[in-house]
């Protein structure tokens, strides 16, 4: 909630919240006060709103949270400077199945304050406003309090010059990234070519990896000792003014999945909470309990059928947006259902609905299942395609890669073409997956795997035929 709502509220608590969240934009020098008559129109202009939230958390602490309004940025900055690398799905997956075929001692730490250990690299203004720019005159009213002006309506105001990174400007992330590789880099660290989000060392004859996304870590080696070791580098460099958060165990939780490496050579991928907030905030009339996430007539549409109302179309946008996020990470059995209902969100009808609700009846009655791998190190791949099967006559691809047992990695997806024959759509469905067969092998190697022959399997004849070929197998169709 805003600030204003969360002091109603909360009263002392939230005061001492919010002068907290501020306390550490000044501990860390990451802000100098400046006057109103100093600053040019265009800084005027350009300077970045500051917002601040209460939230109490579940543990019955308040948190408040501040962050720079980086939106007017996207006129005048370029898109390279706006985003940042963040580790792949299929790196973290992979890197999962290396944990468990190695038995790694494995950590998730998160670095509290990330973007304030980086410096801005450009002129960037923020003003404050109302109760904010007054908690930041108490703070020290010495250096802040004669840089605070009033507007019309009588309201404190304060313009700042930010000298750190801050959450929500556009290049905030990049340079927390930029910041953190190279301070890995300088550990001796090598940066994974295939994934700017993977680094590797050789520590005692193993490697020891960390992956991160933005400022969460999953730090791994075979050795206990070293992966602390690491956490008290990383600890030294950035948590001098609060320390990382570190969780230790074989249960751990990371970018919102449950990693369970209890069972030796096995990792157990789950969303327990995640799928049950979604049944439960599902409406009334999609209760009850299905067997399959699809029935048979999934593809077929009727144009003669209602088209669902805006404030329903809005929901079967969200709850598909949701389901597309968690059949991506842990249920691939509703992954083809999810993919044909993402084709329909634009304009949804009532028979659309009801497709939905099938699989959300299907994932009240499966809540427990959960993704299991055994790894090996061959990779083994299997494509296949429903030919024509949508309303435009285009075909449908399917698509799974094993380490082993158990899916790292799968797609279900509408092919971009029109072909002419199954033979035809088998070979865009392998065509496109090329790509991510190649990515595969070149980032397993870099991560020191011995890489076999990565085996393909089709099984319409025509379309192996054709791959093996080429011209000497095809005919006027293909």
């Amino acid at each position: 909630m805003s600030v204003k709502a969360g002091l109603k509220k909360f009263g002392k608590k939230g005061n001492e919240a919010v002068s907290k969240e501020l306390r550490q934009l000044h501990d860390r020098k990451a802000m100098v006060p400046m006057l109103k008559d100093k600053l040019s129109p265009k800084d005027k202009k350009r300077a970045l709103r500051y917002l601040m939230f209460i939230k109490e958390k579940r543990d019955g602490a308040i948190k408040a949270r501040g962050c720079a309004d980086g939106r007017p940025q996207r006129q005048y900055t370029e898109k390279g400077d706006g985003s940042s690398p963040t580790v792949s799905l299929e790196a973290m997956m992979l890197s999962c199945c290396i944990d468990a075929k190695e038995g790694r001692y494995v950590v998730m730490t998160d670095i509290p304050g990330a973007f304030l250990h980086a410096n801005m690299n450009e002129c960037i203004h923020m003003i404050m406003e109302g109760t904010v720019a007054e908690h930041v005159a108490k703070l020290e009213p010495t250096i802040y309090r004669k840089y605070i002006w009033h507007n019309r309506k009588g309201k404190p105001m304060l313009y700042v010059r930010l000298k750190k990174d801050l959450y929500g400007t556009l290049q905030a992330a990049l340079l927390f990234w930029q910041l953190l590789s190279d301070t890995l880099v300088s550990w001796g660290f090598t940066i994974n070519p295939y994934d700017q989000c993977v680094a590797n060392k050789q520590i005692n004859g193993k490697q020891c990896t960390i992956v991160w996304h933005v400022d969460d870590l999953k730090i791994l080696h075979v050795s206990r000792d070293v992966v602390e070791d690491i956490i008290a580098h990383l600890n030294k460099k950035f948590g001098k003014e609060s320390p990382l958060t570190t969780s230790r165990g074989k249960v751990l939780e990371y970018l919102g999945l449950t990693l369970d490496y209890s069972e030796r050579g096995k990792v157990k991928i789950s969303m327990y909470d995640y799928i049950r907030k979604i049944v439960e905030e599902s409406p009334e009339d999609m209760q009850g309990i299905a067997k399959t996430p699809a029935s048979s007539h999934l593809f077929l549409t009727n144009p003669d059928c209602k088209k669902l109302p805006e404030n329903m179309a809005q929901l079967f946008h969200h709850i598909t947006a949701k389901l597309l996020y968690l059949c991506k990470r842990t249920r691939q059995d509703i992954q083809t259902a999810v993919a044909f209902l993402c084709t329909r969100v634009k304009s949804p009808y009532m028979e659309d609905f009801r497709k939905l609700t099938c699989v959300i009846q299907y994932l009240r009655g499966t809540q427990e299942l959960t993704l299991t791998i055994e790894p090996s190190i061959h990779p083994n791949w299997w494509v296949d395609s429903s030919y024509a099967v949508h309303p435009d006559m285009r075909s449908h691809s399917g698509i799974v890669m094993m380490l082993g047992k158990g899916a790292v990695y799968s797609s279900s997806c509408k092919q971009k073409l029109n072909t002419k024959s199954s033979t035809e759509a088998e070979l865009v469905g392998i065509d496109d997956t090329m790509g991510q067969i190649l990515w595969t092998r070149h980032f397993l190697a870099a991560q020191g795997e011995y890489v076999p022959t990565t085996t393909i399997y089709q099984y319409n004849k025509s379309t192996i035929l054709l791959a093996e070929n080429g011209k000497a197998s095809s005919s006027k169709r293909t």
